[in-house]
C-alpha cells in the first residue's frame, strides 16, 4: 500500500508543470473583488526561451453574474524583447475560444489559417507588461503592439512614484493591420480603446508587478499584487 501511494504521488509530481515564479493579484471594481489573477513562469525546453502562463477567473461572488476562467500564455526570449509565441483558451459566460500566434521572422501565423508579412516584431499586451519589470530606467520610449492582427505603436511614459516604485502609462496609437478574430475575449476586446487609460507599476527592487489600473470612463479596473509568493 504505501509503495502504491509512493508511485501515485511521483507520478502526480513527474506530470505537475514545474513553476519556476508565480504572483498573485486581484482585480477590484467599485471596491469589490471581481477576478483573481495568477502569473507563473514555466520550464521551457529550450535554454534562450522563457514561458509565462496567466489565468483570470473571477471570484465566486462575481461568477454568479459573469463568470470567467480564461488562461493565456506567452513565449518570449530570455531578455523579453522579442516574442515567439502566445496562446490563449477563454471560457466565459457563453463564449469560448482557443487562439494561437505563432512569430516568426518575417511574418506572423494564426491559428485562423492567415499568414501576414511581418516587418517588425511586436509585442502583445502581456508580453510588453512583463517586459516592463526589465526596465529600471525611467526613460520614455516606443515600441510596436499586436493584438490579435492589429497593429499599435505603443508609448511608454514612466512616472516615478519612489525610490523603488516606477509606474508607467500605456499609450496605443494605431499602426495598421486588423483583427484575425470576428470576436474575442472580454480582456482583450477593450484594450485597445482610444478612450481607455492604462498603467502599470513595477517595483524595480524585485523586479515585479505591483499593480495596474485600466480605466474606461466612467469605470475603472486595479489589479494589485496579494502576498510574496
Amino acid at each position: 500500500m504505501i509503495k502504491r501511494h509512493f508511485l501515485i504521488t511521483a507520478l502526480f509530481l513527474v506530470c505537475m508543470p514545474m513553476v519556476l515564479w508565480c504572483q498573485d493579484y486581484e482585480v477590484n471594481f467599485l471596491g469589490i473583488p471581481v477576478v483573481r489573477v495568477h502569473i507563473q513562469q514555466i520550464p521551457n525546453e529550450d535554454p534562450g526561451l522563457v514561458t509565462y502562463e496567466y489565468a483570470a477567473r473571477t471570484t465566486p461572488l462575481f461568477s454568479a453574474i459573469y463568470k470567467v476562467n480564461n488562461h493565456y500564455r506567452v513565449t518570449m526570449d530570455t531578455s523579453m524583447s522579442r516574442i515567439v509565441s502566445y496562446e490563449k483558451e477563454i471560457s466565459q459566460k457563453n463564449f469560448k475560444q482557443s487562439f494561437h500566434t505563432l512569430y516568426k521572422p518575417g511574418k506572423t501565423i494564426y491559428s485562423t489559417g492567415e499568414e501576414r508579412i511581418a516587418e517588425t516584431n511586436r509585442h502583445t499586451m502581456l508580453s510588453l507588461l512583463l517586459s516592463l519589470t526589465r526596465e529600471s530606467t525611467p526613460r520614455e520610449f516606443s515600441t510596436p503592439l499586436e493584438i490579435e492582427g492589429a497593429y499599435y505603436s505603443t508609448r511608454m511614459i514612466p512616472r516615478e512614484k519612489n525610490s523603488n516604485i516606477l509606474e508607467w502609462e500605456i499609450i496605443l496609437l494605431p499602426d495598421g493591420g486588423s483583427s484575425v478574430l470576428a470576436s474575442t475575449d472580454l480582456f482583450t476586446s477593450r484594450l485597445a480603446d482610444p478612450e481607455a487609460q492604462r498603467s502599470v507599476s513595477v517595483d524595480i527592487s524585485t523586479g515585479r508587478i505591483v499593480s495596474a489600473c485600466f480605466t474606461l470612463s466612467p469605470y475603472t479596473l486595479t489589479a494589485r499584487i496579494l502576498g510574496d509568493s
